[in-house]
């Protein structure tokens, strides 16, 4: 699905996208995607010809405007690369806070989707990947040495930070991942 959207095909990714994020990609089925974009059965399928194509196009839609989103708040919140790296946690703190927060998608689908071979899966994947390789290429800059490293500890704090706001329903996790994040930057 590399082609632009047309806006019905939009239409049903957003649909999709939201019923997934609220109730999961196995607790949604097709009628009830047609049924809520107001799709005809037909219109879906000439775009997506089952329900694990149409969970692919909503993960790669869905990577596409969060690593976009992150970045972009990212980059408008600090001045140096080591200020957008403690960034990166007040804006996930926000995220986390919002009423409609129900976890990553990410991980959802890949707790979801027992089946690793799964697009979904490799989709997840790669945004874990864009994210490692962002912060690391933030804290070369930010001069921290073993900028890999770094970037895998930093994906542990994401984690956690991550499922703390999932279990709990509160953004504390971001706050304390931020401050082990200063702690990780200075000792590096």
């Amino acid at each position: 699905m590399n082609q632009k959207l047309n806006e019905t095909q939009r239409k049903i990714l957003n649909t999709a996208s939201d019923l997934f994020y609220q109730k999961g990609t196995q607790h949604v089925g097709i009628n009830e995607v047609i049924a809520t974009s107001g799709v005809a059965k037909r219109t879906l399928y000439r775009w997506f010809a089952s329900k694990d194509e149409l969970i692919e196009a909503v993960m790669k839609h869905r990577a596409m405007q969060w690593l976009e989103w992150f970045e972009v708040a990212v980059e408008d919140r600090g001045n140096t690369a080591k200020d957008r790296l403690l960034a990166t946690f007040d804006v996930l703190e926000e995220w986390y806070a919002d009423p409609n927060f129900r976890g990553c998608p990410f991980i959802n689908v890949v707790l979801e989707i027992a089946d690793a071979s799964h697009p979904a899966h490799h989709i997840s994947m790669s945004v874990r990947e864009s994210i490692r390789q962002y912060v690391m290429r933030l804290a070369t800059e930010a001069g921290v040495r073993e900028p890999e490293a770094f970037s895998q500890q930093y994906l542990l704090l994401i984690g956690g930070a991550s499922l703390m706001a999932t279990i709990e329903g509160k953004s504390d996790g971001a706050g304390f991942a931020r401050n082990t994040l200063s702690v990780l930057i200075e000792a590096g």
